[in-house]
């Protein structure tokens, strides 16, 4: 509905209070003129109250010339035929007038309060809603949040150092006239939109655009001061994280430089003395000869392994692990990781009993380099001779395969530490081979597939290695 209909359909509705007032004054109770003036002020005071002046002003005029037509002599015309009546009416039209007026005001001024304390209520909120924005995309999430909170139909904000828009624009608005308030630093208000700048400081970092009449001049600035400190703590966070990914490049390049060293000094050492032994003294037998060539392999087989392990692990750390899923079977995986253990007495390997129908929709390659790893690890922390044990378990919706040994365990302090990068347990020592990456390498591995892997010490001794992972993707 139209204000100025309704603004008809009140005054309509305001004359046929004053004719019922009339009615009932008149004809069915007949009161002075004194009780029928305070009742038809009354009536005024009403419409002021209920709807606003130009319908109290309506009742006031109706009012004035139903008291002079139905209660001043001579009754039935509009003609005054005593003086002192002139004055009642004239001060019956001021009175009823003023005190409408006065109403009105005090009405528009307690909504007027109405819609500030609201108003001030969405603009806390807002802020509140802003601070504890974190999304990497928090620009856009705040523009969307602020037309929620506002109640605002169209709200646009537009980046002038990304020349990005966020937001829904209002009818007729355009992004080039955006630019221009940003380029300027001077508002535009064009029919029922506004179009003011962002300002951080004296910098003018974009331009904020809505429909005029939905938010007060200085509703509209708060808005804009807001957007403005979440987009430069967006800009903040954006740059504190990009700091962070730099240290920690710099960190893992140091660490595996650092962890690196000691591995691939010692095998180039050998490698290199045998070679030395080989060119400038010649072995005078041919066992000689061929021990010589042995070490130079096994050296070289080291190196490239420990190579592989730390491109491996580097892979993982720059999220670049990409998985190849497919249907795998837990008895296939099992028999592949186990047929690649270099371990001369296989025999010590044994896996409990589990329906062997189990499958997984996993990557079958990165997945049996996990579990060898596992196996690996087992086999080396080990006596030769000690049985490695193997248990799978089914839970609703995950599957877990354990790794047991009879080794000399894991310090308590160390469970968590043995899935760091380059870390060796202090029982391992010198005695015990490898690089510290086998353990990390599974981890990453088996979270890369959203699964949990975990040490923990058998309770008649030995160690657990468990890995859970989910049945469905």
């Amino acid at each position: 509905m139209k204000p100025s209909r309704a603004v008809l359909i009140n005054c309509g509705i305001c004359l046929a209070a004053v004719a019922g007032l009339v009615a009932v004054n008149r004809w069915l109770l007949t009161v002075n003129h004194t009780t029928t003036a305070l009742s038809m002020l009354l009536l005024v005071l009403a419409a002021a109250t209920r709807w606003g002046l130009t319908e109290s002003i309506v009742t006031s005029i109706a009012s004035m010339l139903a008291f002079n037509f139905y209660f001043l002599p001579p009754v039935g015309t509009f003609t005054i035929a005593e003086p002192q009546n002139w004055v009642a009416l004239f001060a019956f039209l001021v009175t009823a007038i003023t005190a409408s007026k006065l109403s009105a005001d005090a009405k528009h001024r307690a909504l007027e309060a109405t819609a500030g304390r609201n108003e001030l209520a969405r603009l806390y909120e807002l802020s509140r809603a802003l601070l504890m924005e974190d999304a990497r995309d928090s620009v856009r999430h705040s523009v969307v949040r602020a037309g929620q909170i506002l109640q605002l139909g169209n709200l646009a904000f537009y980046d002038a150092a990304a020349k990005q828009l966020y937001g829904s624009l209002s009818p007729g608005t355009s992004l080039d006239d955006l630019a221009r308030v940003a380029d300027s630093g001077v508002a535009s208000f064009q029919g029922d939109r506004a179009m003011i700048p962002v300002r951080m400081g004296t910098n003018v970092i974009g331009a904020l655009a809505t429909d005029r009449f939905q938010l007060s001049p200085t509703a509209l600035d708060s808005v804009a001061s807001l957007l403005a400190i979440n987009y430069e703590r967006a800009r903040a966070l954006e740059m504190a994280a990009a700091a962070e990914v730099a240290r920690r490049n710099e960190e893992f390049k140091s660490s595996l430089l650092d962890g690196l060293a000691h591995d691939l000094k010692t095998p180039l050492t050998a490698i290199r003395t045998c070679v030395t032994r080989l060119i400038t003294i010649p072995p005078r037998t041919e066992e000689v000869r061929q021990e010589l060539l042995n070490i130079v392999d096994q050296e070289s087989f080291r190196l490239q392994e420990t190579i592989s392990e730390a491109v491996e692990l580097a892979r993982i750390e720059s999220r670049e692990l990409r998985l190849e899923r497919e249907p795998t079977s837990i008895a296939d995986l099992l028999e592949a990781a186990l047929a690649e253990v270099r371990d001369e007495n296989r025999e010590r390997y044994s896996v409990a009993d589990f329906s062997n129908n189990t499958v997984l929709f996993v990557d079958r390659v990165l997945l049996r380099r996990a579990l060898l790893q596992i196996l690996e690890n087992a086999r080396k922390y080990t006596p030769p001779d000690s049985p490695i044990r193997i248990e799978v378990r089914s839970g609703n919706d995950t599957i877990t395969i354990a790794v047991l040994d009879r080794g000399p365990g894991i310090s308590p302090d160390e469970l968590e530490r043995v899935f760091e990068k380059f870390y060796r347990g202090r029982r391992a020592g010198e005695q015990v081979e490898g690089t510290g990456m086998g353990l990390p390498i599974a981890r990453g591995i088996i979270e890369a597939h959203g699964g949990k892997i975990s040490a923990a010490n058998r309770p008649d001794g030995g160690a657990a290695i468990t890995m859970t992972l989910p049945l469905k993707q």
